[in-house]
């Protein structure tokens, strides 16, 4: 599903919101490709001594949120060039976090995109903010084209 039919029709303040649930096979798999075995991702009691409620989902695992909005709702390809990230609170295994990505930018001689991102958890608490600028690659008019 693409949220904008074409690069020209995205607007400054246009956003989109979309819903995760991150399961304990979403962070089993993320700690074996990252090999952040962080005992707070790993151990119940570790992370219950550390004042934690259970075991915590890695904040770049929730922050990654940003890259469905990057990579599959935008209708070209949209290469980063630069993210940030603010951990503001814990997300646990089984919280289903919501993240509302706004445009905050967009240049079109140039090309260049930037988009904010705010994920709440179910209580509404903003777990973390984020943002990430790239160029737009604007292909689709040359795939419609024969020979291009």
């Amino acid at each position: 599903m693409r949220f904008f039919s074409s690069w020209s029709e995205m607007q400054v303040g246009d956003s989109i919101t979309f819903y995760r649930t991150f399961t304990e096979g979403d962070v089993s798999t993320f700690l074996g490709v990252t090999g952040d075995f962080n005992p707070i991702h790993m151990d119940p009691r570790t992370a219950a001594l550390c004042g934690f409620q259970g075991r915590v989902v890695p904040g770049l695992l929730t922050g990654s949120m940003i890259t469905h909005a990057g990579g599959t709702l935008l209708p070209e390809p949209y290469p980063a060039t630069r993210m940030s990230f603010r951990f503001l609170a814990p997300v646990y295994i089984g919280e289903t976090i919501c993240a509302t990505v706004t445009v905050t930018e967009k240049d079109p001689q140039k090309n260049k995109l930037t988009l904010h991102m705010v994920c709440t958890n179910q209580a509404g608490k903003v777990v973390l903010e984020g943002e990430v600028s790239g160029r737009i690659m604007p292909v689709s008019r040359r795939r419609e084209k024969p020979g291009a």
